[in-house]
């Protein structure tokens, strides 16, 4: 009996854990779907600055093909790239020119900036082209930086996890209704147990 109620205890709490790994598995496999679809270890990018304003605003989510051939990239194209010079930072501007001696260079321009990069985009620093754009959802992750972003997670898994308990706790409590028997119930108790019957009538009579 002990073991069995322990059971029933635990029980929520598992069902709990399997719908939250649930959602991080199905979250998984929506992000490394795009990775594969789009041939690129990092398909989505939030805009942090306004170097492409008016048509990319600080906070946009861009979504990136890696799959776009460095060959096939022409003028006017938004494309994303690491900074040529040091490595360190990403890049999403707009192609001005493409320049094709001693071999294939490009040269970008953000929208909102009055003059040209002045750097060239080879093959080894594209990462792909824009092909979608979703707008502002990013200022939230711009917005916590870690590490609050990180508590803001285990604070949003917590109490996921807390409802899902609750919620299966509630479901295997019973609904409180008290079974009573019916007449027909009764008289089929007295018809199968006649002593009784018998005994109650005898309580009923009275000695002269």
């Amino acid at each position: 009996m002990i073991e069995e109620a322990t059971k029933r205890k635990r029980k929520p709490s598992v069902t709990a854990l399997i719908n939250i790994g649930v959602i991080v598995i199905g979250m998984g496999v929506i992000y490394f779907g795009f990775t594969f679809a789009l041939n690129t270890d990092t398909p989505f990018y939030v805009v942090s600055s306004g170097s492409m304003v008016p048509t990319l605003e600080v906070g946009d989510i861009i979504v990136v093909n890696g799959g776009i051939d460095f060959n096939d990239v022409n003028v006017g194209d938004i494309i994303v790239f690491d900074e040529p010079r040091s490595g360190l930072k990403v890049i999403v501007h707009r192609v001005k020119e493409i320049h094709y001696s001693p071999t294939r260079s490009i040269v970008t321009k953000g929208d909102h900036n009055l003059a040209s990069d002045d750097w060239y985009v080879t093959d080894k620093e594209f990462l792909g082209g824009v092909i979608f754009t979703i707008p502002r959802v990013g200022y939230l992750t711009t917005a916590l930086a870690p590490p609050t972003n990180y508590v803001l997670i285990i604070i949003v898994i917590s109490l996921v996890f807390i409802l899902e308990v609750r919620n299966n706790q509630n479901k295997n409590e019973p609904d409180g209704v008290i079974d009573t028997p019916s007449e027909t119930e009764k008289s089929n108790d007295l018809f199968n147990n006649p002593s009784e019957s018998e005994e109650n009538d005898d309580d009923n009579t009275i000695s002269s």
